[in-house]
């Protein structure tokens, strides 16, 4: 990205806010964000004061509004009137709370889709999609464009003065129902980017292997979208079209990041969700923070795949927060469960728990009407103060107190999981059997360590190892010199690395590599892959990876069998025609230790590696003897540690983390002992430079 496209240090001052008095004027986003979603247009103006009051009463000191409002803001082709969100965010700020607006070209309005249709987006049918609801456009539409950076330099200039705006959406949730165009701009746009990348025909045509059932291109314009086949499309087209979804997403967004970062240079910029299609590690470079929205009713468990997905949105670009929490039953055309009594502010604490730096509760109130009628607020539709909003406003004077005490705080984590998008990318096309899920593996290395009171990182296939001692890299499909070599420099220089089945077997291309596999790394596992067996659903019932007599976990998908060079082998397989063949192998390279497990990671074998390579590395738990309903996680701020102590369980728990704490909360000593009860929690604190280790 360009040089004005990166990150800015400073955000705009705009005065005391109620969480701890502080102000926003300095350096980065240094005032934690406590809030709802607001649509002051879907409200009578009568209503805007008495919210506005009601939530100042809460401790909100921030909303977001206006990521729907274009219809509002551009009326008619090129005529702005921005006069309801003036009186809107002025309403707002007469109470104290500022605004973070969204940039709303996420719901394009109908002069514009009518006048203009090849703006819209195209299903694979060659349909194009009805411009009735949201995220109906293309990220490709030159039109589109033009238009979309008329409205947020629009915007942008009108508030460029105003001290009440303090940060920006932008769009929303990219990709969320528009993850793959078929139109017209993007055929155009797609053979350009790939002559950029490939330069010539020749090029592209050897690194797709298009010999391959006759499918030589001789000329720019026979390339096309990967529309239906017959049969199946080569991998390597498949995958440069994911890379041209991400890159025109992020091309997009960077056009209106620009506009944003020239115009109001101190406000912070973000942007909400992770969807398909999205290398999430570079399309999060020109953001400060990357926002989530968390809504852990789509899971029927959501403990372990909420925070394992907080865990991979932190690791974008370093910082997070959360823009939209689940506050109450929700759904569309479907609807989810409702949060039980103490949930939805156990489940904002956890987001926080795993780094969120802000928190903003969708929303204020239920619609009563559009798309989401079913989409429940802070209040129900009849405007009616019940439990959820005295939940909210609980959970509001709690972070008064937490929020500024643990802002800029880190999550120090000790292991690692690479997380690579076009790896996940592969298997997407490529899925071999149903039951190679990436999501289900990065929640099994989450869960495990969760367990295990480590604190985790999920990131990306470029990001420094050095200051972790155990990295975990699942199905890492995709290798080059690079990948391998920083790979290989970890295990040298001391760390633990545990590769999963089926990994470095691929080039960038997408095309298998002719080498001895894991490529490029043999000598640093001191091991090759001789043969493998790829067992069908439901495949733990298949056969087991034993390590001595008594550990035994249970196969994923394949299973493989290793020839141990210079390796150890450590563990075989337990049964089928495997029986007594090596399947996993470790062996000391350089300073450090390099382990292949000839499987895809589970939640058992996720279990039993890190707690044995974690052991041997000497990681320490956070903390000791907690009972399995606690989640635990640790935030460092200089030498001041926070535990966060939360209880998912149905019961009071009763905890004994030992002497030396404070409750945060109290501003008091905790006892030694003491009961959490069920969906409740405790934050701890300490100055670990006064302190004995507690373990």
């Amino acid at each position: 990205m360009n040089e004005d496209l990166k990150r800015l240090a400073a955000i705009a001052a705009f005065g005391c806010l109620a969480l701890g008095g502080q102000s926003i004027r300095g350096s980065g986003y240094d005032t934690f964000l406590f809030g709802v979603a607001y649509y002051p247009e879907q409200w009578a103006e009568s209503d805007w004061e008495p919210d506005a009051r009601q939530m100042r009463e809460c401790g909100v000191n921030a909303v977001r509004m206006g990521e729907f409002g274009w219809a509002l803001m551009e009326p008619s082709e090129g005529q702005y009137d921005f006069a309801l969100f003036d009186r809107a965010i002025a309403t707002m700020a007469r109470h104290g709370i500022k605004t973070i607006l969204g940039t709303p070209t996420a719901a394009p309005p109908k002069w514009l889709t009518r006048k203009y249709p090849e703006v819209l987006h195209v299903f694979e049918s060659g349909q194009r999609a009805d411009d009735q609801s949201r995220r109906q456009y293309c990220y490709n539409s030159a039109v589109y464009r033009r238009f979309s950076r008329g409205i947020v330099e629009a915007l942008a200039q009108h508030y460029r003065d105003n001290p009440n705006v303090v940060g920006w959406q932008i769009d929303n949730e990219f990709n969320n129902e528009n993850r793959e165009c078929f139109s017209d701009s993007c055929r155009l746009a797609f053979r350009k980017w790939l002559r950029e990348k490939y330069g010539t025909l020749d090029a592209l045509n050897a690194r797709w292997g298009t010999r391959f059932w006759s499918q030589l291109y001789s000329d720019w314009d026979q390339i096309d979208l990967p529309f239906r086949t017959p049969a199946y499309h080569n991998p390597a087209l498949v995958l440069d079209f994911k890379r041209f979804i991400s890159a025109s997403v992020t091309d997009y967004m960077g056009e209106q990041i620009a506009i944003l970062r020239r115009e109001r240079r101190g406000d912070f910029l973000t942007h909400n969700g992770a969807f398909k299609n999205i290398d999430y590690h570079t399309f999060s470079r020109g953001l400060d923070l990357h926002a989530q929205s968390n809504y852990p009713t789509f899971m029927e468990a959501p403990r372990y795949p909420t925070g394992a997905v907080l865990t991979l949105v932190r690791g974008f670009n370093g910082r997070l927060m959360i823009i939209e929490q689940l506050t109450g039953p929700a759904g569309q055309t479907y609807l989810l469960r409702t949060p039980r009594p103490g949930e939805m502010r156990l489940w904002a604490l956890q987001a926080i728990a795993h780094g969120a730096d802000g928190l903003l509760h969708f929303r204020w109130r239920a619609a009563r009407r559009g798309a989401e009628e079913y989409w429940y607020g802070v209040l129900d539709h009849d405007n009616v103060p019940r439990q959820r909003f005295e939940e909210f406003r609980k959970e509001g004077r709690e972070l008064q107190t937490i929020g500024p005490a643990i802002l800029g705080s880190t999550l120090d984590s000790e292991i690692a999981a690479i997380k690579d998008f076009e790896a996940e990318w592969v298997f997407d096309h490529q899925y071999l059997t149903s039951e190679v899920d990436v999501g289900a593996t990065f929640t099994a290395l989450f869960q495990a360590a969760s367990e295990l009171r480590y604190n985790i990182d999920f990131v990306g296939p470029a990001a420094s190892l050095a200051r972790y001692k155990v990295v975990f890299a699942p199905q890492t499909v995709l290798t080059d010199d690079a990948f391998a070599g920083r790979l290989r420099r970890f295990v040298e220089g001391g760390g633990t690395l545990v590769m999963s089945a089926h990994s470095a077997i691929k080039d960038r291309d997408n095309a298998m590599i002719a080498a001895a596999l894991p490529a490029g790394l043999t000598d640093v596992f001191g091991a090759e892959l001789d043969s493998y067996q790829t067992y069908q659903p439901p495949s733990r019932e298949r056969n087991a990876i034993g390590f001595g007599e008594n550990d035994a976990v249970p196969v994923r998908v394949f299973g493989e069998v290793l020839r141990a060079t210079t390796g150890r082998v450590v563990g075989r397989w337990r049964g089928d025609y495997l029986r007594g063949m090596p399947a996993a192998v470790e062996h000391q390279a350089g300073k450090g230790k390099a382990v292949y497990y000839g499987s895809l990671f589970n939640l058992e074998s996720a279990r039993y590696l890190m707690q044995r390579y974690a052991g041997e590395q000497q990681v320490q738990p956070l903390l000791t003897a907690m009972p399995p309903a606690i989640e635990v996680t640790r935030r460092i701020k200089g030498t001041r540690e926070f535990y966060f102590l939360l209880n998912h369980g149905d019961t009071p728990a009763a905890l004994s983390p030992g002497a030396g704490f404070d409750d945060l909360l109290t501003g008091t000593a905790a006892p030694p002992t003491f009961t959490v009860d069920a969906l409740d929690y405790r934050v701890l604190t300490r100055d670990r430079s006064k302190s004995n280790s507690n373990r």
